[in-house]
This record gives structure tokens, C-alpha cells and sequence, in this order.
């Protein structure tokens, strides 16, 4: 009498190969509650990562009005004045102006474009030059302090 062949499990469907939907489901939204968690904080990084362009364009200005006042009786009143093609920062983050110049000092600031306009605690960035030789450093909402240290050095 022949035997009878057992059929094995495999063959019936009980072997699973892949992912269930509510697996996949599961899994999606765990990656975008990671993700809902991690993008602040990744576009804060980039942000404080970008002021250096704004800086960098200050300091740079810093230094061209001292050779502008070496030679003229007060400081430019224009960025033109000083040889700048452009408004912008080097990597076009900021739109730089300058304003109250005078013989004795000036203002410039950098205004946060795009991306930048969000850092709210350190837009605009501000370098004021009055007397001699005294720089002051500022952001925000307080032109003549910075309390949310934009500035670190």
C-alpha cells in the first residue's frame, strides 16, 4: 500500500516572504515621527551654520571702511563707495546695508534672506563702529548688545 506524501508547510502559504502592510505602516510612521523630531532641529544647525557668512561680511566691511577713513574725512556711505558690486554676503545669505555714517562712525547690518530670515533671535546681524576703535556687536531686537550670543568668537 503506497504511503501517503505529506505535503509540506511551504506549500500551503505559510511561509511569508516580505513585509505585511500593517508593518510597513507601522515603520513609516516611526520614520516620520523621527524625522518630525529631527528637521527643527537640523534647520537650527544650518542657520547658525550660515551667520558666519553674514559676519564674515561684516568684519569684511569693517575692515575696507578703516581704509576708506584713512583717506577721506568720514567713513562711506555706501557700499559702492567702497568697491562692492553687490549687497549680498559672499554665499548670498544676508543682504549687507550700511547707515549712519558719519565722521566719527557708522552702522551696518545684516539682513537674514531666505532661509535666514527664520533665525528671528539674529536677524538683522549689526556692527556699529563709533570713536575709536570700539566696535559693538549686535543682533535681534538689541542693536547694541547680543544676548542670544550670534556673535561668538
Amino acid at each position: 500500500m503506497p504511503t501517503p506524501h505529506r505535503v509540506s508547510s511551504t506549500l500551503l502559504g505559510h511561509c511569508r516572504h516580505g513585509w505585511t502592510l500593517a508593518e510597513l505602516l507601522i515603520s513609516l510612521a516611526l520614520m516620520s515621527v523621527l524625522a518630525a523630531l529631527a528637521l527643527p532641529a537640523y534647520q537650527q544647525q544650518q542657520r547658525q551654520a550660515r551667520r558666519t557668512d553674514g559676519q564674515a561680511a561684516l568684519l569684511q566691511l569693517q575692515m575696507e571702511q578703516v581704509r576708506w577713513r584713512g583717506t577721506h574725512e568720514r567713513y562711506a556711505e555706501s557700499l559702492s563707495a567702497l568697491g562692492w558690486a553687490s549687497d549680498r554676503s559672499p554665499q548670498g545669505h544676508y543682504q549687507i546695508t550700511l547707515s549712519d555714517a558719519t565722521t566719527d562712525g557708522y552702522t551696518a547690518q545684516a539682513i537674514g534672506l531666505l532661509g535666514q530670515a527664520a533665525d528671528r533671535d539674529c536677524n538683522p546681524l549689526r556692527l556699529s563702529w563709533q570713536g575709536t576703535g570700539a566696535a559693538t556687536f549686535g543682533a535681534g531686537e538689541y542693536p547694541d548688545s547680543d544676548p542670544a550670543r550670534c556673535w561668538r568668537r
